[in-house]
């Protein structure tokens, strides 16, 4: 319970205050306003992206629960990476998510010594956010279903949060925008779970083609106060 507290922790040194998951550049163009398109931004990313990575993370964590030898494991999360990979066609945002994985095990890896972490990486490039989820959960020895809750966690309040600093929101009614998605969340997270366990390439594999193209605009703006 006290790895699932931390890592959902805004606090948590992982990297994510840098990012906005596309609410930037969602403001720039007028289709984030207020808390009602705020919320609504949140909820598409929900059931697209917070889906995808709830069942990348949870397929992740399941499969490093079984006894591996080290090249076993090393495939499993390379074929994990390729996943995310083939599910994340904007640049910009894949180079995103191996940042916001390589910070996230950094720092796991001092509060969670596991040989298991030691493992993304090395050699390749580094994981991608949701399979490094996987692979905390594992070494804290977090259950499945709080990986995806997890997961989901991130996919939301990201968003959410940038919306306060960007439009100056209050952050009162940005907080209940947020709990009012709690039932369409555990459902992401129990469709997530009924995939996690089966064939990797059987993944989920919903995108949200608008967020991904002005992913590209975005990386070549001038004073964005976000990365992504």
């Amino acid at each position: 319970m006290q790895a699932l507290l931390l890592l959902a922790d805004g606090r948590f040194p992982a990297g994510g205050h840098a990012h906005s998951a596309g609410v930037e550049a969602a403001v720039a163009d007028g289709r984030v306003t207020d808390v009602a398109t705020l919320a609504a931004f949140a909820e598409g990313r929900l059931r697209s992206v917070g889906l995808v990575d709830a069942a990348v993370a949870m397929a992740t964590v399941s499969r490093l629960a079984r006894p591996l030898d080290g090249d076993a494991a090393r495939a499993v999360l390379a074929r994990l990476d390729a996943e995310v990979d083939a599910r994340t066609p904007a640049a910009p945002l894949r180079a995103a998510s191996r940042r916001l994985g390589r910070q996230l095990l950094r720092v796991a890896a001092r509060c969670w010594p596991s040989p298991l972490l030691d493992l993304a990486g090395a050699p390749g490039p580094d994981p991608h956010q949701a399979v490094a989820f996987g692979l905390v959960g594992a070494a804290s020895a977090m259950r499945v279903d709080d990986v995806g809750h997890l997961a989901v966690h991130h996919a939301v309040t990201t968003p959410m949060q940038a919306g306060v600093r960007l439009l100056g929101l209050d952050p009162f009614a940005v907080a209940a925008a947020t709990a009012a998605l709690a039932e369409i969340a555990a459902a992401v997270v129990a469709e997530a779970a009924r995939h996690a366990a089966g064939p990797l390439g059987d993944l989920p594999a919903r995108s949200a083609t608008l967020v991904d193209i002005a992913a590209m605009a975005h990386a070549g703006t001038d004073g964005r106060l976000f990365a992504t």
